[in-house]
């Protein structure tokens, strides 16, 4: 039964994200002109129906509740005379072009900053000072003079604005690397602390230990402080996964930490009984997730395709069909190369858990 519930939190928390992406591509498409032949919640085998009179689109619920799909006009199809020319994406200007491409994931910024919002209207606007709580005895923080009290000020010349930050710079250096903390002692003097941290390994990934653990987490409520947190937490999460994207080209964050369905089925497991706060708060980091990966320049994702726009912008010519199939199919083969080996080390931690 537990699996069911989970599984179907999963479906529910994917479907809502994917739904809004291809919603995003929708309405720009719709209110562009661009002929749109379906729109679809689920995938699979259709199993209901309803296409508005004077309207061209279809839109219907589908066998499988994961996710949705837009099926739009977006090149030139001699053989279907029912589509005009203008309503055929390929023939629209470079801006609606483009807002078409790239409102997919406008639409999942939107959608992490909405439920950030609610989170915030509900339970407030969380907010955890940088300040060390307990310094576990015998780690690297009590070794280098760090005391309960002090408050993080930077990390290797960071400024270190919140626990989070903290977190964040903690993870982007390799593992057995020094770390310079800059802190305000309860006194009110700075000081500076050289740390190694200790490497151990937990669920089958080797992660660094400093020994310092938080003051905590403050929770302000009130419409003000909803709205801040809506942007705060977008963009703190946006900045999170865009630096750990990046230290993944780097190496400094390992591919093997990455993680695919499994792993996040697991993530979704462990902190259901934490409350629709937690679910409201993974939907969001989740979908912003969705939107940065779409970003990335490779052709089966939304960032590949305004590429070739941006490329067919400065040449002034059209991209062949052919290499443009060629490119999609390198890049499907390689998110499925990709999905395979995440999906692979998910088993491996659950295995070792």
């Amino acid at each position: 039964m537990n699996f069911l519930i989970t599984l179907l939190i999963l479906f529910i928390i994917l479907s809502v994200i994917i739904i809004v992406h291809e919603f995003g591509h929708f309405i720009a498409a719709k209110k562009g002109g661009v002929y749109i032949d379906e729109f679809s919640l689920g995938m699979g085998p259709q199993l209901l129906k309803y296409k508005p009179k004077k309207s061209e689109t279809t839109y219907s619920l589908r066998a499988f509740p994961i996710g949705g799909f837009v099926s739009m006009a977006e090149k030139e199809d001699p053989s279907n005379k029912a589509i005009k020319k203008n309503q055929v994406l390929e023939n629209k200007s470079f801006g609606r072009k483009l807002l078409v491409l790239i409102n997919g994931i406008l639409f999942n910024c939107f959608l992490a900053i909405f439920l950030f919002f609610v989170s915030g209207l509900l339970y407030g606007r969380p907010v955890s000072e940088p300040v060390i709580n307990k310094v576990v005895e015998g780690m690297a923080a009590e070794k280098a003079g760090l005391e309960s009290g002090d408050k993080i000020l930077e990390v290797n010349g960071v400024k270190i604005n919140t626990w989070d930050d903290f977190l964040l710079e903690a993870s982007a250096k390799k593992l057995k690397d020094e770390y310079i903390f800059k802190v305000e002692k309860s006194n009110g003097d700075i000081k500076e602390y050289n740390l190694v941290p200790k490497v151990q390994e937990v669920e089958g990934q080797e992660v660094k230990v400093f020994g310092i653990q938080s003051s905590g987490t403050t929770y302000y409520k009130g419409f003000k402080n909803a709205v801040i947190y809506a942007f705060e937490g977008f963009y703190t999460n946006f900045k999170t996964i865009f630096k750990i994207l990046g230290n993944l080209f780097t190496g400094e964050v390992p591919v093997k930490s990455l993680s695919g369905p499994v792993g996040i089925y697991s993530l979704v497991d462990s902190v259901k009984s934490q409350g629709i706060n937690t679910l409201l708060y993974l939907t969001a980091y989740l979908s912003i997730n969705v939107a940065i990966i779409n970003l990335i320049p490779i052709p089966v994702f939304d960032g590949g395709r305004v590429l070739i726009l941006l490329i067919e912008k400065i040449t002034r010519r059209k991209s062949s069909e052919n290499l443009e199939a060629i490119l999609n199919y390198i890049g499907f083969a390689l998110m499925i190369l990709l999905m395979l080996y995440v999906t692979f080390n998910d088993i491996i931690r659950l295995v070792v858990k």
